[in-house]
């Protein structure tokens, strides 16, 4: 637990860079049960906040993740059980289906699909 730092090529799949440096965004036996990366199993779902979308004006705005919106696989698969719940964060993407283009912030959460909010 506790805040890291990495540093992540830009281009790389999110879930890819973090299993490369040691870290793994999924919780508990869910490191050993999950997709593999093809973006259907739910587990490797994080909050991401971009940390620069603030003080970056609109026109020269680089996106830090892409894609920029849920895909279709994370559609589909945030909006399934446990995941699906009304008051889900717009943040809640799945690790393995986003790019990292930018400067992040990546907020595990636990629970053995990463649904929980509670620390």
């Amino acid at each position: 637990t506790g805040a890291k730092s990495v540093n992540i090529q830009q281009g790389e799949l999110l879930r890819s860079a973090l299993l490369k440096r040691g870290i793994s965004p999924h919780n508990g036996k869910s490191r050993l049960i999950n997709c593999k990366g093809l973006g259907t199993c739910g587990t490797c779902a994080v909050e991401i906040y971009d940390n620069k979308a603030q003080s970056i004006g609109e026109d020269s705005y680089t996106p830090a993740v892409v894609p920029t919106e849920r895909t279709t696989k994370e559609k589909l698969r945030l909006n399934f059980p446990p995941h699906g719940s009304e008051d889900q964060s717009p943040s809640l993407r799945l690790a393995c289906q986003v790019q990292v283009e930018g400067d992040i912030t990546v907020k595990k959460r636990t629970g053995f699909w990463g649904q929980d909010t509670d620390g």
